[in-house]
């Protein structure tokens, strides 16, 4: 639940407040409320907890009366309905140890479904060890790539040689070739 500041002693600063659900409040040191207070300026989120001072650190009955539980009150088909319901209230206590281990969620598993489970599970197994070959496919293409890229760096510097010596031996040829004919080089 956020709520909009529209007056406050430091005008610009905060932008926005919000409120801790019941359930994540801490009972050890009797805290009723948290705030959390919106900071632009500072671009930060700031901790405002209301406390209520007490000698004893045992749990504060009076403080903490039943409030709105984790489970629905209603199904989301009676919702659709628009039909209307009060929350189902639970005790503090009960709330806070839920939401400290378990955040309030169960999984299970229904009977009927179990089939589909084995077959979806079965299917990201397979999917897994298709990912795996094609990765090592895809290395060992990496490296026959690399490889060949080494021969033929190898053999452009040989075709490279090749020619310049090529060019010479042409050169050398064609004196050869004039100086059979009787040519002379100086014409």
């Amino acid at each position: 639940k956020a709520v909009v500041s529209t007056q406050s002693g430091h005008y610009g600063r905060e932008r926005g407040l919000g409120q801790m659900p019941k359930r994540g409040l801490d009972s050890s040191i009797n805290e009723i409320a948290r705030f959390y207070k919106l900071n632009v300026a500072k671009k930060l989120v700031s901790v405002v907890p209301l406390k209520v001072p007490r000698q004893s650190k045992a749990f504060a009955d009076d403080l903490y009366p039943n409030t709105v539980g984790l489970n629905a009150a209603m199904t989301a088909d009676e919702f659709a309905e628009g039909k209307n319901s009060e929350p189902l209230l639970a005790p503090f206590l009960e709330l806070q140890q839920a939401t400290s281990t378990s955040k309030g969620f169960t999984a299970t598993e229904k009977g009927d479904n179990s089939e589909e489970v084995a077959a979806l599970r079965k299917e990201v197994a397979d999917l897994k060890k298709t990912v795996t070959e094609r990765d090592a496919t895809i290395s060992s293409l990496k490296a026959d790539i690399s490889q060949l890229q080494g021969k033929v760096e190898t053999l452009e510097s040989e075709n490279g040689r090749l020619t310049a010596a090529a060019a010479e031996t042409n050169g050398e040829d064609e004196i050869a070739e004039l100086q059979k004919n009787g040519v002379d080089q100086a014409e």
